[in-house]
């Protein structure tokens, strides 16, 4: 196994110091090369049809094939800036994507049609190659994290919510955002997986990278070896105290995956789990409780069938006390909502698991919000195109008191005006058989994604 010290370097358009991997690490033989370019290959159009859902809290009102021209909306983010508590959105308008944001209430819903902050530019979003993949704020609120595909690859866009700006980080790499490190450090984790251009931070002509942690303020990085190529890294999330990285990695479609830990210097890598290539063997969607002492998690479908159902699972933060949870919505992306008492879980479930044309096509998913809680095991449905009257129920958040969800419903977008999105809130407090719901907030209009 390759070994190799933690390197730090500062990434920009203009220079590069440092290496993506230490100078005189080994680099692959053509064997090894050819199968990884085959590898990188199928999780490329992968991570645009079903690996991207591999992302943990990444949260989208849908998704698409990478082939067709099917729509999704970004789930909205939440969270605090010196204007106050915001939701953010990305706009389909006639010039293309734009970034926008609205006041929040106590529910997390809209108190105001969502004022555009900033443009794309470049036409992002006039082509059906643009996409959105998924928006997160970062702990302090101080940046927004877009992740976004083109015709040249998968960039990251940095919103500052203060001095409103948006930039490309890292500008001259394309790869996938994974999750901000907790606190204030304005770091998230990132996988690199190809070079743009001649500022691209080659190790002697070999583009070699692990895992990346990034200073959004800075743009430093620092690459840690993972002892994979990066390209078989699925999803990685730091735990609530910082002090230790869960991450979950698979050498390919039908080789099933692997979850490891290491500490926040990216050292002290321990083997927890191993899934062989089976029905649900890909690991991913990895979630902490705000206790830190319990990740849920999902175990997708191994197949490249992309949205097959998935299964929710628990364990303690050494792999120990695995337990099955729960049957979920597989290859969509929806997170895994932790209740602020780590006491249950909130999810989406596929109420049309037996149609064949929702394994293959994201229009016609059919969805349900649930809760499980994890004393009783007993999974309760809060929302479902019964009760709300929209195909797809989704994007679940927990109120302080861990007592209300408030959840995203909607239908297939449209690929010229966009989606709209309806916001309802519910009682996740055990009752009545039938949840009583209230809508409660001015409907979004033009929410849209191109996958």
């Amino acid at each position: 196994m390759r070994k190799k010290n933690i390197k730090s370097f500062h990434l920009d358009m203009k220079s590069v110091s440092g290496t993506a991997r230490a100078r005189g690490a080994a680099p692959f033989t053509k064997a090894e090369q050819r199968r990884r370019q085959g590898i990188m290959t199928t999780l490329v159009l992968a991570s645009l049809v079903a690996c991207t859902f591999f992302l943990g809290h990444l949260v989208l009102l849908n998704y698409g094939h990478a082939r067709s021209t099917a729509l999704q909306a970004t789930h909205h983010i939440s969270g605090s800036t010196p204007g106050g508590h915001y939701l953010y959105y990305v706009l389909k308008e006639p010039q293309g994507f734009v970034l926008a944001r609205a006041l929040a209430g106590n529910s997390n819903q809209p108190l105001e049609t969502p004022s555009v902050v900033a443009s794309f530019g470049n036409g992002f979003g006039q082509s059906t190659t643009d996409g959105i993949i998924s928006l997160q704020l970062s702990p302090d609120g101080h940046y927004l994290a877009i992740d976004g595909t083109r015709s040249d690859g998968e960039l990251l866009w940095l919103f500052n919510t203060s001095q409103m700006t948006l930039k490309l980080e890292p500008a001259s790499v394309s790869g996938t955002f994974l999750n901000w490190l907790p606190g204030s450090s304005d770091a998230f984790l990132y996988r690199p997986m190809f070079p743009r251009g001649p500022d691209a931070p080659l190790d002697n002509g070999v583009w070699n990278p692990g895992m990346w942690k990034i200073n959004a303020a800075s743009g430093n990085v620092t690459d840690i070896d993972i002892h994979v190529p990066s390209a078989d890294l699925v999803d990685a999330i730091p735990s609530p105290d910082g002090s230790q990285i869960l991450y979950s990695t698979s050498a390919g479609l039908g080789l099933g995956s692997e979850i490891w830990s290491m500490d926040a210097q990216g050292q002290h890598q321990t083997l927890l789990l191993h899934f062989s290539g089976n029905a649900q063997s890909i690991a991913g969607l990895l979630s902490w409780s705000p206790d830190g002492q319990t990740i849920a998690y999902e175990r997708l479908a191994d197949s490249p069938t992309p949205f097959l159902p998935a299964s929710i699972w628990l364990m303690n933060r050494q792999g120990g006390n695995q337990h099955f949870l729960a049957q979920a919505d597989g290859g969509h992306g929806f997170a895994l909502i932790w209740s602020p008492d780590s006491k249950q879980v909130a999810f989406v479930s596929r109420t049309n698991p037996d149609d064949g044309q929702a394994d293959q096509n994201t229009q016609a998913l059919k969805s349900a919000v649930e809760v499980i809680n994890l004393a009783s095991q007993k999974v309760t449905t809060l929302a479902n195109p019964a009760l709300t009257g929209m195909q797809i129920n989704a994007s679940p958040t927990w109120d302080t008191t861990s007592s209300i969800v408030t959840f995203a419903a909607y239908n297939p977008l449209n690929p010229v005006l966009g989606g709209t999105i309806h916001y309802w809130s519910v009682s996740a407090q055990p009752g009545g058989t039938t949840p009583a719901l209230t809508e409660i907030a001015q409907p979004v209009t033009h929410v849209i994604a191109l996958a």
